[in-house]
């Protein structure tokens, strides 16, 4: 996944989420008293987050499984000369020395991991490189989002330009809880058309099993929000959740 879908995907609108998140993080991080020096970004893809806190003079490194993403984004950042760094690695087993005082993880990324195993694997590497005052952020898809909100149509058109074309059609699957997006692009090459096919494949999670999870990786939960700028709890129809936690000591928080 994310190979050659990777050239559509930095010219829909997908980045526009991680641009978000950077806008919208500062808040996040005032109200639990943080502003952090090294930041992690897991799932790091085409590097906008990263590249926005690099820009804000962090030390960023971004993690991705996807080699053509990281190409984008080393590219990306060396072209505005910003020191970020890019390493190809699964979020299952982190290799990284040092610790972070900030972890991120957007764009439903952990609804990739489709086993319970995987996601507590990932859980274990952050609370493996997190530092002691740190916390992790991250969002996942609700089960509802992918068993209502992604089969709602038929497929998606998302990108439909003279040189780019891209169509999605879901499936869900209730027994395992696996959504999947049978993505069809075409690609401009001269007079040609390359076609590209990938299947993406995200699975629902229980807030229960994300506590559990959390709760075995010895990270403990902050807050649970429906939004990340209304900070708001999530309700049954809630289609995206944001988790904040930490390695055991609970930073300055101005929650009541």
């Amino acid at each position: 996944m994310y190979n050659e879908f990777a050239r559509f995907y930095v010219k829909g609108d997908w980045p526009r989420y991680s641009a978000q998140m950077a806008r919208m993080l500062p808040a996040v991080l005032e109200r639990f008293g943080l502003w952090p020096g090294k930041v992690l970004d897991l799932a790091c893809g085409e590097g906008t987050f990263a590249m926005a806190m690099a820009r804000r003079g962090l030390r960023v490194t971004g993690v991705d499984s996807s080699p053509e993403m990281l190409d984008i984004a080393r590219e990306r950042a060396a072209k505005e000369g910003l020191e970020a760094k890019f390493l190809q690695q699964d979020m299952r087993s982190l290799s990284l020395r040092g610790r972070f005082d900030l972890l991120t993880c957007w764009f439903d990324s952990l609804n990739y991991l489709l086993e319970i195993d995987d996601l507590s694997q990932a859980f274990a590497g952050v609370s493996r490189v997190l530092d002691k005052n740190g916390i992790f952020i991250f969002d996942v898809n609700t089960i509802r989002a992918l068993a209502v909100e992604w089969v709602r149509e038929p497929c998606y058109v998302h990108l439909d330009s003279r040189d780019l074309f891209l169509v999605s059609v879901p499936q869900y699957d209730p027994a395992t809880r696996i959504a999947s997006l049978h993505i069809t692009g075409f690609a401009r090459e001269n007079e040609r058309w390359a076609r590209v096919d990938e299947v993406h494949k995200e699975r629902g999670y229980t807030l229960k099993e994300i506590r559990q999870c959390l709760k075995r990786a010895d990270l403990r939960e902050l807050a649970c929000w429906a939004s990340l700028d209304k900070m708001e709890k999530p309700g049954r129809s809630t289609v995206r959740v944001y988790f904040v936690v930490s390695k055991g000591v609970i930073p300055c928080s101005k929650q009541t």
